[in-house]
């Protein structure tokens, strides 16, 4: 059954939610104590991927930034477009797939963007198809993608554009969830797909048959991570809002200035070969926005490209779609400070 705004009624998808969320936190259950914090809030995040783009809140949650905020953050493994879904009915927190989530605020669904990682993607088109060696030559072919409406989609949407093709006639879509379009390419059961820095550059240099038919974040430059809530949370809960960015932000810094420390603590969450992982992170941090905010020009590009691939016609300010205040507010807070005392913690 569909609610009247087109997301499927969540009753139904919950079981499926939770069974991630157990895989997920046995997966990563929590190592530092929280003794520090008598009454710990517990949050629960989604991540697309484990990839160094996810690193800040990674690395906050190692060092204990979020503990030090009173949080217990749990890391919860979802697409990005399941993990809107669960963010809008409440099954999570927050959600880093912030492209997802601006999908779905066009759609009236009443989501922000308070934060942005990097903007541009570190996305490639690869392929194992002799008769498809550039973007063009994808017309009337498969590309997999995680889910349906998510960044992924969006980014490839937005290049195939780029090229004068239609995504909605030209392409068909696959959605084959976070670990599908490695094994489908490998297995030669989707044409092209779809793949982050990491799982890109692993297949090439593995011996692979695949190539790269496209470097979707040499092509465009749009919204690709950050971090999504409701609004409801930045009305009623701007305290966590702000405490989650805080340690986030804590995170971010940390992992821009200290590359060996960074690598050896996201080693416990991305399970990436050494090689590949030091290279996923020389290529985010040429990516990254300088303080975790869009400019109003980017913020108002983002929405045209979202309205153009979801073939919607209202104008849609940006205020009601990003709000960076918190953001803003943190860095200066940190920055005041200084970040030698701020990284230090507690």
């Amino acid at each position: 059954m569909s609610t009247s705004n087109g997301y499927t009624n969540l009753t139904v998808m919950k079981l499926k939610y939770l069974l991630l969320s157990i895989i997920s936190v046995l997966a990563f259950s929590p190592t530092a104590s929280l003794a520090q914090s008598s009454n710990p809030e517990n949050l629960r995040v989604s991540f697309a991927s484990f990839g160094v783009i996810y690193y800040p809140h990674f690395i906050a949650k190692e060092l204990g930034y979020y503990r030090d905020e009173g949080l217990n953050i749990e890391v919860i493994a979802m697409p990005g477009g399941l993990a809107t879904q669960a963010l809008v009915a409440g099954d999570l927190h927050f959600s880093t797939s912030s492209g997802s989530s601006l999908n779905a605020s066009l759609r009236g669904i009443k989501l922000k963007v308070v934060y942005v990682n990097l903007d541009r993607p570190l996305y490639k088109i690869l392929s194992w198809r002799d008769d498809v060696r550039k973007v063009t030559d994808l017309r009337g072919k498969g590309i997999g993608i995680a889910s349906r409406g998510d960044t992924m989609e969006g980014a490839a949407n937005l290049m195939l554009r780029k090229y004068n093709m239609d995504p909605l006639r030209d392409v068909i879509w696959v959605a084959l969830g976070t670990g599908g379009r490695v094994t489908s390419l490998a297995a030669k059961t989707v044409d092209s797909a779809v793949l982050g820095f990491a799982d890109s550059l692993r297949m090439q240099t593995r011996g692979f048959p695949v190539h790269e038919v496209a470097n979707i974040g040499k092509e465009i430059k749009m919204l690709y991570t950050g971090l999504a809530a409701s609004e409801e949370m930045v009305v009623k809960r701007p305290d966590i809002v702000r405490r989650f960015l805080r340690a986030t932000v804590k995170g971010r810094e940390f992992v821009k200035r200290n590359k060996t420390q960074a690598l050896a603590l996201g080693k416990k969450y991305d399970k990436s070969p050494d090689d590949v992982r030091s290279a996923d992170y020389d290529a985010t941090m040429e990516m990254m926005t300088a303080e975790g905010t869009e400019d109003a020009e980017t913020q108002k590009s983002d929405i045209e490209i979202a309205k153009r691939m979801l073939n919607v016609q209202k104008d849609m300010p940006v205020e009601q779609i990003f709000d960076f205040r918190f953001t803003r507010e943190v860095y200066k807070e940190l920055r005041d400070l200084g970040w030698e005392r701020a990284l230090k913690g507690k």
